[in-house]
């Protein structure tokens, strides 16, 4: 006997062996219990998720000896000539390759012919939304008026290429991705009655890769097969499949929490020359990570909606106390920059390892960031100006002010006044879009966005914002103390609010505000872009810069 692949020959033969589409199946039943059968049916969801299968059941419930029916015998001539593909009143067309109006001419043609043994000629066009729309119209006129014994089921992935008016004579069902369990289910199933073998991690394991088509598990279960009657290690199965293992993600998470960069950088060493793609582990590992994200906002539901192996859940469980929100919202926003910078340089890895040594390097050295950041607050402070020293006014032993003074202050007085007009109206334009700039923000950097959401803008001058926060949050102040981030927020605010702003952060209730004199605009300091090449190549010398507080050193 020939060998046949898992995905034929677990094919579903009737309705009730269809995993994940119950509302269809209910449907369909409940249609033909009620002689309610519509000429023509619109299939349509993601690939392999069984809508071709169906359509194969529906036919056979129509032409079983004993049907109309919703549980064909499954051993009449009708049946088991529709399974074996035999039948010559299912007609089934590939849309891709047939999809020309020569095709469908013919099929017009040969639909007034009776059926050769059945009830109903039933036509299953695959991809329908391939057909050109000359097609289409020719397709139209006999979709309209359609002879009573002829029935049409159309699968498609992709409903919205089919034309409108093809759409409207159509009774629609929408299919779904099935969950992870309904495809461990299976593969479960199958695994039993091939008397296989496998570690549950790895049913898991293959459920996740398949990404909710029951087609594709059931293809790399046929794939797993033979390596595992080799009696291989299961991590030699994850290479095989290029699938990334969950306990793999679980170490990368354990050396994060335990700071620990040495066994961090040999373990991405170590995946590296086995060969595996780093910029695939990063995908997973940020799915990995929502897991995460979700398990912290709220664990009951983490634990209901988290598509991961139970041992995962548990782990996770275990796990997301030791991170705080913000920081995990800083590890996937650091991640999606080095995703971002990976395509830029073409290397995966230089800045994923960099992503992670900042995110180590800061949680190890938060005093010593802090320090460095007061050391280039005071570097940047504007030096006090010994004329305003001089105008400060001294004790008069008569008892009378300078004439002098007294003029210069009426003169300054109006100044002042202009300028805090100017500045009220800067600092409410930012206050009334504030949430409409944290929003836009959280498109683009949700780690950025949720530090900043912890600030409130509170007073300007000039052109420059000041972002206050408390003394409790003063890790998302020193989080968005930097150039890179405050050159972001500036960006954003100015294509919410139309006006150029420049941002400055500081702790609202401490004993030291500093309020610096704004002089003008600073774009004529900012330096003029190079080549594409060499600002990404000071954008990656300007993020080891951060992440270890180093300065360049001339030596000329």
């Amino acid at each position: 006997m020939s060998y046949l692949a898992f995905a034929l020959k677990y094919r579903p033969q009737d309705f009730s062996q269809v995993v994940g589409q119950e509302h269809v199946v209910s449907s369909l039943s409940e249609a033909i219990l009620k002689r309610r059968i519509h000429h023509a049916y619109l299939f349509s969801g993601p690939r392999g998720i069984g809508k071709t299968s169906l359509a194969r059941i529906l036919a056979k419930s129509l032409n079983c000896q004993k049907g109309p029916t919703p549980e064909p015998c499954l051993s009449c001539p009708s049946c088991i000539d529709i399974a074996a593909g035999k039948s010559l009143d299912i007609i089934e067309i590939d849309g891709a390759s047939n999809r020309g109006i020569d095709e469908i001419r013919s099929l017009r043609e040969n639909v007034k012919l009776s059926p050769a043994a059945g009830r109903f000629k039933v036509y299953i066009i695959d991809e329908v939304h391939m057909l050109t729309k000359e097609a289409f119209n020719a397709l139209l006129k006999t979709l309209e008026e359609p002879p009573k014994h002829v029935k049409f089921i159309f699968a498609t992935t992709d409903p919205h290429k089919v034309l409108p008016t093809i759409l409207s004579r159509c009774q629609k069902f929408q299919f779904n991705l099935l969950s992870l369990n309904q495809i461990v289910a299976k593969l479960k199933d199958i695994a039993k009655k091939e008397k296989i073998k496998i570690d549950e991690a790895l049913f898991y394991t293959i459920a996740q890769a398949a990404e909710g088509s029951i087609r594709d598990a059931e293809s790399l279960l046929d794939q797993v097969f033979p390596v595992i009657s080799t009696g291989k290690d299961i991590k030699d199965i994850f290479s095989f499949l290029g699938i990334v293992d969950e306990n793999a993600l679980a170490k990368i998470i354990n050396f994060l929490s335990d700071g620990n960069l040495s066994d961090l950088l040999a373990f991405i060493d170590t995946i590296n020359k086995e060969g595996k793609d780093l910029g695939v582990f990063q995908d997973y590992f940020l799915k990995y990570l929502r897991n995460f994200l979700l398990a912290k906002i709220d664990l009951d539901r983490f634990q209901q909606l988290a598509e991961i192996s139970p041992q995962s859940k548990s782990f996770i469980t275990k796990t997301v106390p030791q991170f705080s929100l913000a920081r995990i919202l800083e590890l996937i926003d650091l991640l999606i920059q080095a995703k971002d910078s990976s395509k830029q340089i073409n290397s995966a890895r230089i800045p994923f390892e960099l992503a992670l040594i900042k995110f180590v390097y800061k949680e190890k050295n938060p005093v010593k960031k802090t320090k460095a950041s007061l050391a280039n607050q005071k570097e940047k402070e504007p030096a006090k100006n010994p004329k305003e020293a001089e105008t400060k006014e001294e004790p008069n032993p008569s008892g009378q002010k300078n004439n002098q003074q007294k003029s210069d202050l009426k003169k300054e007085k109006p100044k002042e006044q202009e300028s805090s007009l100017e500045d009220d109206v800067l600092v409410q334009a930012v206050n009334l879009k504030w949430k409409e700039i944290i929003s836009a923000m959280q498109a683009k950097r949700m780690a950025v966005a949720s530090h900043l959401s912890f600030g409130q803008p509170t007073a300007s001058s000039g052109k420059q914002i000041f972002i206050s926060f408390s003394s409790r949050d003063k890790f998302h102040k020193e989080a968005l103390d930097d150039e890179k981030n405050r050159k972001f927020i500036e960006d954003n605010i100015e294509q919410v609010i139309n006006k150029k702003a420049r941002v400055k952060f500081r702790i609202k209730d401490s004993d030291q505000e500093d309020y610096p004199e704004v002089k003008g605009d600073d774009s004529a300091k900012e330096e003029k872009a190079g080549p594409k090449a060499k600002r990404i190549e000071d954008g990656f010398l300007n993020d080891l810069l951060d992440t270890f507080d180093g300065k360049f050193h001339n030596n000329d």
